[in-house]
């Protein structure tokens, strides 16, 4: 009776990985490819140490899923598992699977320590959260996970099965095994990461909402306010994504109950579903960041249909078509008994008090009141603003 089981939970595990894991893998990929190119294409972002973290994070994100998952789904779609015929990719693919596993979740952390230092009141905490510190961090972090995966260079090799004429690409070491069942998965890429990440990240929270009761100005306070709400619905989902894969993986290898056929095929079926959902990790973010922040939606509709759009049709036509829809501007003072305004333009921020700089103020039709370094001063902003949303200045 267990044999047409056995063979029955065996196609389920191998339809998993390819309908599951296809869909994770297209959604992962086209997710991080966007938030690469919000990241970069936004000079609020491209100013933000904790940015650079996130877009470090999102192209690490796509190489785990092209290296890990997109494997697996070739694998039981195709049937042809390339890590038992060839040993120099049975050696390539798990050196680059571990070191993305492991770069990902730890810039993670520091993306999380970044936003809690820029949100302190500290002056001292505050230096430390540039985009030059984050970019050297980010290299070392790199290089420190990428020399620490040499040994699975080393130790991952194909040996014959006991059963049939078929290798497997294993760990050869039996000490090197030991420490990555017992330390590397459920410590170092578990336990470690979500405890810095949930302890700063709700730190940085904390700072935020503290921030509505101090002299902050309005827009340092709504950028911070976004990526901590980003970072730390991250952190949590990662939570609930990673903590049911690591538990069965360590419980599959401390267990011999999976010498048994069937218990062995139903540790299996759960070390599947488990991976998938392991993989969410990695394919997520940007679908987060979407759901949990207003201000990033607008700015993904402003990057694909007002700067590609306009660039598109300089291109193919060899002029820049004028923006001329105001229904996503909106001008809101910076306080009480004030004439200093802020334009909120398509989720850019438009700081009128001569600190800001302006991003894309061509797309306004106002190029001839940009002043030096890219800023606007404040009669001129006022008179834009004035001009474009009229009715926002009933009030005054």
């Amino acid at each position: 009776m267990s044999n047409p089981l056995i063979s029955s939970l065996t196609l389920v595990i191998s339809q998993i990985y390819v309908y599951m894991g296809t869909i994770i893998t297209i959604a992962g990929i086209v997710g991080g490819v966007i938030n690469v190119i919000i990241f970069l294409s936004l000079r609020i972002y491209r100013e933000s140490s904790s940015a650079f973290y996130l877009t470090v994070v999102s192209v690490v994100n796509v190489g785990q899923l092209l290296t890990g998952l997109l494997s697996r789904v070739l694998i039981n779609a195709v049937g042809v598992d390339w890590t038992e015929t060839s040993l120099f990719y049975c050696k390539f693919r798990n050196y680059l699977f571990q070191a993305c596993a492991i770069i990902s979740p730890m810039c993670l952390c520091l993306a999380t320590i970044d936003q809690f230092l820029s949100t302190s009141t500290c002056p001292q905490c505050q230096r430390w959260s540039r985009p030059k510190i984050a970019c050297g961090l980010s290299a070392l972090m790199i290089l420190i996970w990428c020399i620490y995966g040499i040994p699975y260079l080393l130790y991952y090799n194909l040996v014959l099965k006991s059963t049939g004429n078929k290798f497997s690409c294993v760990i050869t070491d039996t000490i090197f095994n030991n420490y990555y069942n017992d330390f590397h998965v459920p410590v170092l890429m578990c336990v470690i990461p979500l405890i810095i990440t949930l302890v700063f990240g709700c730190l940085a929270y904390r700072n935020v909402k503290q921030h509505t009761h101090q002299a902050v100005p309005l827009v340092r306070r709504r950028h911070e306010k976004q990526l901590t709400v980003m970072v730390l619905v991250q952190t949590v989902f990662n939570f609930f994504a990673t903590t049911p894969c690591f538990v069965v993986l360590t419980f599959a290898s401390h267990t011999t109950l999976t010498q048994d056929p069937l218990i062995a095929v139903e540790v299996r079926l759960a070390i599947a579903v488990s991976t998938c959902f392991y993989y969410l990790y990695y394919a997520i973010p940007f679908y987060i960041y979407i759901c949990v922040s207003d201000r990033f939606r607008k700015q993904v509709h402003y990057v694909f249909f007002g700067i590609y759009r306009n660039l598109w049709r300089k291109l193919t036509q060899n002029e820049v078509a004028p923006m001329n829809d105001v229904q996503n501007i909106t001008v809101e003072p910076i306080g009480r008994n004030t004439l200093q305004y802020n334009i909120f333009f398509v989720g850019e921020i438009l700081d009128l008090d001569d600190n800001i700089p302006v991003e894309n103020c061509t797309s306004v039709g106002v190029p001839s009141y940009t002043g030096p370094n890219d800023t606007i001063d404040y009669d001129a902003g006022l008179n834009i603003a004035m001009q474009l949303v009229p009715s926002a200045f009933d009030h005054q």
